[in-house]
Order: structure tokens, then sequence, then C-alpha cells
């Protein structure tokens, strides 16, 4: 009779100590070391056939842009595991603005907190030109005690904090930090000797080279015409004939990033629709600008455009 009460004391003593344990182990939640307005926040029930807990699922809805794509974070999902921690899947919606297959650089993480999850995984897909496509970003948490909680602390991130970047936070309410690429609507003409330069068009976006925080890229679409006076073989035009003068009276020459390399010959007619002369312009890329065109590298006079962004 001794025996068996003791065993019974020894019991529930035992069973009271691993309470406490439990309690004061999930006071807190974690992940990984190193690691627009939006609809309101919402807890949806995924049953996880392994654990026999619930999946909470929010919907964000949150649009930003980069690198030529328009970016949607449609959802985060935490699904937690028997051992207490989880796992984290926030889906997103890439479509490509660009008319060529694009990919998006892995120039991207997940912010948790002020602290970047190095261990998170990005699926970016390949998209077809002015298509839309599907993607995952996952990462694993430690410890899932308050999922609501959890969420409110992730940010999808692209680029680093040296380049021009884009932040689309989980969090309900929480603003999206990014550039909408804008479309301009500049048009004009620029004439030297036998060849007429047309500006039919340009845009403006936030330059998404690396280290280029500031930069803002304005393009400026060209066609050319050539005259009856062009000599045989034809002409040269390269993206270097190509100048701007900023609002703040820099000079800066085209950026080889817009790769104009054409030979005009005479009465023909060149309107391709990759031909952008490209400047590196500092933010936020708006004001007066005069455009200059010179073939003959300063040798005689180059016609100018004005031009206002705004």
């Amino acid at each position: 009779m001794r025996s068996k009460l003791m065993t019974a004391i020894g019991t529930t003593a035992l069973i009271g100590l691993s309470t406490m344990f439990m309690t004061a182990c999930n006071d807190k939640d974690s992940v990984p070391a190193a690691s627009s307005t939006a609809p309101a926040a919402s807890s949806a029930a995924g049953q996880n056939p392994k654990s026999g807990s619930q999946a909470t699922v929010r919907a964000v809805g949150k649009t930003g842009w980069y690198e030529g794509f328009e970016i949607t974070v449609d959802k985060a999902t935490i699904v937690p595991s028997e051992s207490g921690g989880g796992k984290l899947v926030v889906d997103i919606t890439y479509k490509n603005l660009t008319t060529e297959n694009k990919t998006l650089t892995a120039n991207n993480y997940l912010q948790f907190g002020t602290a970047a999850d190095t261990s998170a995984g990005f699926d970016n897909p390949t998209v077809p030109g002015k298509g839309s496509a599907t993607g995952t970003v996952t990462t694993s948490l430690k410890q899932v005690n308050d999922p609501e909680r959890l969420l409110d602390q992730f940010t999808v991130v692209y680029g680093q904090a040296s380049d021009n970047q884009t932040k689309i936070p989980v969090k309900a309410g929480a603003a999206v930090e990014t550039v909408q690429p804008k479309t301009l609507n500049i048009t004009g003409k620029l004439v030297q000797d036998q060849t007429t330069v047309e500006i039919t068009g340009a845009t403006l976006t936030p330059s998404y080279t690396k280290n280029e925080r500031g930069k803002y890229e304005l393009a400026l679409h060209v066609k050319f015409i050539g005259g009856s006076g062009i000599s045989a073989g034809g002409t040269n035009i390269f993206y270097e004939y190509f100048s701007v003068q900023t609002p703040d009276g820099q000079h800066v020459v085209a950026d080889i990033r817009g790769p104009i390399n054409e030979l005009l010959d005479r009465n023909e007619t060149i309107d391709n629709s990759k031909d952008f002369a490209v400047f590196l312009v500092p933010a936020p890329g708006t004001g007066q600008f005069t455009l200059t065109y010179d073939a003959k590298k300063g040798e005689g006079q180059a016609p100018t455009l004005p031009f206002t962004v705004g």
C-alpha cells in the first residue's frame, strides 16, 4: 500500500514539473536566426493531417513592382507541426509587364521584424511576356504559439538596402514600399543631316541594378527615318549619340542598358520595339529635360528636344 501511494505521488510531481517546463518554453514564438492599403487580416482553418492542429491563413492582397514585374502577395499561411514549430508559406502572383520571357533575380529575402530570414526559399517562376505565373516563399518556424502575431512580423523584400527596394508587409494596414513604373507621353523629332529621330513614347522606373539606390531609368523609345541622301552602305546609329541635360544641370549620356545599334539605309524607317535611349537620372526623375542627338560627336550643330517629366 505504501509503495503504490508513493508511486502515485511521484507521478503527479513529474506531471507538474513537465507542465511548468512546457509553459516556460512556449512563452514566445520564434523563427530561424539571421533570419497600398491591405484588406483586414483573417484566420481560416485548415487541418494539418499529421499534427491534427489547424493552419492559419491570412489574405494579404498587396502589390508592388520590381524588375519589370507587378508582384502581388496573395496570402500567407502558417502550418504548425507536431514538434511545436511549423512552416510559413507565402503565395505570390507575378505579372510580367515586358514582352520578353523573364525570371526575377535572386535578389530577394524575407524579413522578420528587422532581421533578414536568410533561410527562406523563393520559387521565382519564368513568366512569358505579358503573362502571369504563381510562386511561393517558404521558411521554417522553430515555434508557433501565436500565429497571427507571427504573421504581422513578416515582410517580403525585393532588393538589398543599397538598392531601390520593394517591401510588401504581411501585416494588415502596413503600407507597401514601392514605386510604380510610369508610362510617359513624350513625343518629338530631332533631325541631323539625313537622319530623323522620332521620340514616340517613354517610361520612368527605378533602377533595379544593384547599388543604384536613388537612381531612376528614363527610357525614350526612338524611331529612325533615313533620308534620300544617305550614302551607299547606310549610316550607323548607336546609343551613345543620345544625351540629356537633367533638371539639376547634369549631362547624362545614354547607358548601354539601352543597346541601340542600327544601320539605317536611305529612305528606310526603323521602328524597333527594343530601341530605347536609356538614361540613369537622379530620383525622382521629374522636371525639365533636354534631349540631344549628335551623330557627329560635337563636330557641328546637334538638334535638341526639350521635354518635361511630371
